[in-house]
């Protein structure tokens, strides 16, 4: 018994085997093979690359196209949306900011769309009405109804009555030529202005909220359609990472709610709709509530029309 214990303890433990030298091989070959692949791609597309891409005559030319049959109110957009700022450099004085920061398309019967490799912009929708080829570009002219906007929130922010809901009672704020001034808080204030939100300009009206109150905007007469559209989010992408709270926009008609709406770090820039249908004709009170969990860095923005979509 002794010698059999002691062969068992001088006993070796088994080894793993390691991976055939084939396999192993193969695997080092499809690696070598997909780094080589992935250069020639890469090279491919940078000898490609300036071949395919639009001549500054080309531009001229797609601009010269649009101008001969632009109207006032017409929406000019560039696909890729990367190319927008080549076209602004051919048609910006077409663009001006109003459009530029626009909340969404609906209310554009004539969209212009200068494309290239492909591409289509989401605004270009609707029927076809014209069709011209400049080289690497194709300028489309798209047409469809446009939505009949009844009330504009950001042009008459001036009709608005703002005051900050506290514990105590409502707290009322100023309307200065500029803003609508609240006080103890220097920065409570509700005003249109440019903001940088998701990655893009857009022209809003700021409402930064108040820790433990509630920024509330009515508006006391409102033409209704049958549709309320909004959108909102957080401005400045520095200023974002700042904080990590939500805010959380609300939207009363004649006293109903209609929409919730919470924009955070990610949410970007989100457009949402409220069915209006049963006030539709009517002029009633809109009103705006914004309450924020978080209140810390949240530079908030938001925009809406009443319309017949």
């Amino acid at each position: 018994m002794a010698g059999y214990s002691a062969a068992l303890v001088s006993t070796p433990a088994p080894t793993p085997t390691s991976a055939p030298p084939r396999a192993r091989r193969f695997a080092t070959l499809a690696a070598v093979a997909g780094v080589l692949g992935l250069a020639l791609v890469e090279t491919g597309n940078a000898l490609l690359a300036p071949a395919l891409a639009p001549t500054d005559g080309e531009w001229r030319a797609a601009a010269r196209t649009v101008r001969e049959g632009f109207r006032p109110g017409d929406l000019i957009v560039a696909a890729p949306a990367w190319s927008d700022q080549v076209m602004r450099l051919h048609l910006g004085d077409l663009v001006p900011m109003p459009v530029a920061g626009r909340m969404d398309d609906a209310r554009y019967g004539r969209v212009w769309e200068i494309a290239q490799r492909g591409a289509h912009a989401p605004e270009a929708r609707g029927t076809v009405a014209s069709r011209a080829k400049h080289g690497a570009l194709t300028v489309r002219l798209w047409e469809r109804p446009p939505s009949r906007v009844t009330y504009d929130f950001l042009e008459r922010w001036t009709d608005a009555k703002v005051v900050r809901r506290e514990p105590g009672g409502d707290v009322p704020c100023d309307r200065l030529p500029s803003r609508h001034q609240c006080p103890t808080h220097s920065w409570n204030f509700v005003e249109p202005k440019l903001m940088e939100i998701g990655g893009s300009l857009r022209r809003t009206l700021y409402a930064q909220p108040v820790g433990g109150s509630t920024v509330v905007i009515e508006y006391p007469a409102v033409p209704m359609g049958r549709e309320l559209a909004f959108a909102g989010g957080l401005h400045h992408v520095w200023l974002r990472k700042g904080g990590d709270g939500l805010v959380t926009l609300r939207v009363f008609v004649d006293g109903q709610k209609v929409a919730e709406h919470e924009s955070g770090n990610r949410t970007g820039f989100r457009l949402g709709r409220a069915d209006t249908s049963a006030f539709a004709g009517r002029t009633v009170p809109v009103r705006f509530e914004i309450t924020s969990d978080k209140p810390f860095s949240r530079h908030f923005g938001f925009v809406a029309e009443a319309r017949d979509p």
